[in-house]
């Protein structure tokens, strides 16, 4: 079945849910000014975060993989990135590196001799984008122009037992439809590697899962200097959650591993390595291209992402459910119309109309860090 939604084509082929001007800090240190600028013009979204600053080796490149990928982003029109000036993140290294695809600029606070004429100068540039972004209008799209991140977090056996199959139908449905589908691959999933990897064909690939499967965590220093570490045995019970975890990937042959700030260079399912931050790990899929995501937890979550839009969904277990927050629950009633559902759900959230957390204004941005910092 071919399915659409209304949204905004662009000039690389994408196609975004959204159509946001995005004011992208390439370092801490400017955003304070990064978040003025946006609190100044209606229509901006900003990608503020805690890094850029004396970075090196693996944490430098994520950093920068990570908000090239948010500019670049469909749901993003056009972008303004800001920067100090004397930050290992610079400005310049961040331009090279993005498609002429969209209205893309930088400018620095030190080059422009102050935080209130960068503010200024930020104010003019991104006033016309906005102009510019409501003037396009939506139109009918293929589905299939778009991907779609699935993350799972905060659940228990119960809740897995409820969504798994369903979210698994919805995975499967979304892949044949040729939707670019991103499923996020939690420490919980850890146990469950192996059995992921048999539906990888490509021997590089599977080794990419397994290697990722004996160990999620974040680096440390003290893993580095040793050279190798050492992984507690799994027990039954996560063994168990895992398997159940793992349905919620559907059935599909798996296209590829992506890491930290990695973006899917063809079609299908891929898998992305998460970490235990939620925050974290949807501004990893705004950074992989996603367009919208869909959170599957117990009772809901408190926040979103900035750039897209989280359908939240449920299973009706939870009498300390956070309602307020929850787009969709799947209830113990036998209906097997949920697939359908969900999918028409996610076409109406992707042609505009606005998830729970988005009514609230419940959105982050946030980069890892795959060691120490400094």
């Amino acid at each position: 079945m071919k399915y659409f939604f209304n949204g905004f084509r662009r000039n690389d082929g994408s196609a975004g849910t959204r159509n946001y001007v995005g004011i992208v800090s390439s370092v801490i240190c400017s955003s304070a000014v990064v978040r003025e600028i946006s609190e100044k013009v209606d229509g901006t979204v900003p990608f503020v975060h805690a890094n850029g600053c004396a970075q090196l080796g693996d944490d430098l490149k994520l950093t920068k993989n990570m908000l090239v990928g948010v500019t670049t982003n469909p749901n993003i029109h056009s972008a303004l990135i800001v920067g100090l000036g004397c930050e290992t993140n610079q400005v310049s290294g961040m331009l090279k590196s993005i498609p002429k695809t969209k209205p893309i600029t930088g400018i620095g606070i030190q080059q422009l001799f102050g935080g209130e004429n960068t503010i200024n100068k930020g104010v003019s540039i991104t006033k016309e984008w906005v102009e510019a972004a409501a003037k396009q209008k939506r139109e009918k799209i293929p589905l299939s122009s778009l991907t779609i991140g699935v993350l799972a977090v905060e659940h228990d056996d119960h809740s897995l037992a409820t969504t798994t199959s369903v979210i698994g139908q919805v995975v499967d449905e979304l892949v044949d439809s040729q939707v670019n589908v991103i499923f996020g691959m939690s420490k919980t999933l850890e146990p469950a590697g192996d059995m992921l990897a048999e539906r990888i064909s490509d021997a590089d690939e599977k080794k990419k899962l397994i290697d990722a499967s004996k160990g999620l965590e974040r680096l440390r220093w003290s893993d580095a200097q040793l050279g190798s570490k050492t992984f507690s045995e799994f027990t039954d019970e996560q063994l168990h959650s895992a398997k159940l975890e793992a349905k919620m990937a559907g059935k599909k042959p798996i296209s590829s591993v992506l890491d930290f700030g990695e973006i899917p260079n063809k079609n299908g399912l891929h898998l992305m390595r998460n970490s235990s931050n939620l925050v974290e790990s949807l501004s990893k899929m705004a950074a992989a291209g996603c367009s919208a995501v869909i959170i599957v937890s117990s009772r809901g979550v408190l926040t979103g992402s900035v750039a897209l839009p989280c359908i939240t969904i449920t299973p009706e277990t939870d009498p300390n459910s956070f309602d307020e927050l929850v787009d969709y629950t799947i209830k113990n009633n036998g209906n097997n119309d949920y697939k359908e559902e969900i999918i028409a759900l996610l076409q109406e959230v992707c042609s505009g109309k606005k998830t729970k957390l988005e009514e609230l204004e419940l959105g982050e941005f946030s980069i890892p860090h795959l060691g120490t910092t400094y």
